[in-house]
Order: structure tokens, then C-alpha cells, then sequence
């Protein structure tokens, strides 16, 4: 009598009314290779540092902000779009806005006379803001009693401006300027940031000074000129 075969079934199968199904060998389990566990450990590594990295720095803040190129006074400075030079401030408490006005002030009218050359195609600065030296900023607009208004600057003809800022005299040791292209928006652009290099003795003389300093209105003509 032969000996029935491992998929035969037995006559307590034939019974049930079905072949007996083989026992399967327990599955095997996979350990993951020592090559791909350190793998797996350097990821997880690299998302921890980068997670310090965002955390600790503001990426965004950092990506934003305007490109400050620094200076001092009577050193030109080239922009993506100009070359600018900033002459040596003056100050009084009497402002003459070259327009037959007088302006006096509690305060200190502080003037900056720049050079402005186009690079490119026509430009009209129209961003300035002064740093104090007392810790807060003082935004120069494109009119009132603080402005700066230089106009349209053409390629190859220097644009002659005076800022003027209005502050308190504690402002004006230490203080900064910088000036750029666009009022509303400097982010990832060229910004100058210049040291007017101003003491507390500046501040002193012009917080007692009376005799009209003058903001010379915008040319393409040097102000000994006009």
C-alpha cells in the first residue's frame, strides 16, 4: 500500500469533506541592516538640527531684510541703482526751506546734503530714515516738515538733495542715516546705512543756534551753483 503523499488527504479529511491544509513555518522577521538603522539615525539628526536652526534664526526675518551698505560721511557708496554720497550735516533750531519759509523748532533741524548718480535708467529716491542715537527711528517723508524729495535722477547727471529731519537734540549723537530706493518697501534691496558721525557737542551747538540752517531745494546744479 503506498504511503500517501504531503498533499493527500486523510480519511479523517475525506471525512470533513476537504484536503487538510499544510501547516505553514512560522514568518521570518526582517531586522533592519546595521547600514540602515545609521541611515535612519542621520535623518532623524538632520530634522533635529534643522528644527534648532528655524527656531533659533529668523530664516523669513533674515531672507526680507534690505542689504545694508555702510558708509560715512564725504564716502560714496554704490547701490544696486545709485551711487550716493552724503555731505557733512548741519543743524539748527531755525530751518530755511529755501522756498522764502522759516521753520523753528524745539528741537533740532538736522540737514544732510546728498549726491545722488543714476545707475541704469532714471531714478527717483524716496527712502530715508534717521537713527538716533537715543535708541528710536525717525522716519523722513516725501513731505512735511521732515522730507526728502530729491526728484528724478538721470544717468550720467549727479542729482544734488538736502534731507532734513526734524529730532530732539538727544537724538543727534551717534545717529545714523540710511536711504534707499523705494518708501514703502526696502526688503532684499540696496540700502545705504551711513554714519553722520555726530557727538553731544553737535547737539549742543545747534540746540542753541538760531541762525537759519537752508535744505536747498533738489538740482542737477551743485547748491554753490544755484
Amino acid at each position: 500500500m503506498s504511503t500517501p503523499g504531503p498533499l493527500a488527504a486523510s480519511s479523517d479529511d475525506r471525512a470533513a469533506g476537504g484536503p487538510a491544509v499544510p501547516e505553514q513555518p512560522p514568518a521570518r522577521v526582517r531586522r533592519p541592516r546595521p547600514r540602515a538603522l545609521a541611515a535612519g539615525a542621520a535623518v532623524l539628526a538632520a530634522l533635529a538640527v534643522g528644527h534648532v536652526v528655524v527656531t533659533a534664526f529668523p530664516v523669513d526675518d533674515r531672507v526680507q531684510a534690505p542689504f545694508l551698505r555702510t558708509t560715512t560721511v564725504g564716502e560714496p557708496v554704490d547701490l544696486r541703482y545709485a551711487r550716493l554720497t552724503v555731505g557733512r550735516p548741519t543743524g539748527s533750531t531755525v530751518l530755511d526751506g529755501d522756498d522764502g519759509t522759516l521753520l523753528a523748532t524745539p528741537g533740532v533741524w538736522l540737514t544732510v546734503p546728498l549726491t545722488i548718480e543714476a545707475l541704469g535708467q532714471p531714478r527717483a529716491l524716496g527712502f530715508a530714515e534717521l537713527h538716533g542715537g537715543d535708541g528710536r527711528t525717525y522716519t523722513v517723508f516725501t513731505s512735511g516738515r521732515s522730507s526728502f524729495l530729491p526728484g528724478t535722477t538721470q544717468p550720467g547727471v549727479p542729482r544734488y538733495a538736502t534731507l532734513r529731519v526734524e529730532v530732539p537734540p538727544q537724538a543727534v549723537p551717534g545717529a545714523r542715516l540710511r536711504v534707499g530706493l523705494d518708501l514703502d518697501d526696502q526688503r532684499r534691496d540696496d540700502v545705504a546705512d551711513v554714519e553722520l558721525g555726530l557727538t553731544q557737542a553737535d547737539a549742543e551747538a545747534w540746540a542753541a543756534e538760531t541762525t537759519p540752517v537752508v535744505a536747498h531745494a533738489p538740482s542737477d546744479a551743485p547748491p554753490e551753483d544755484s
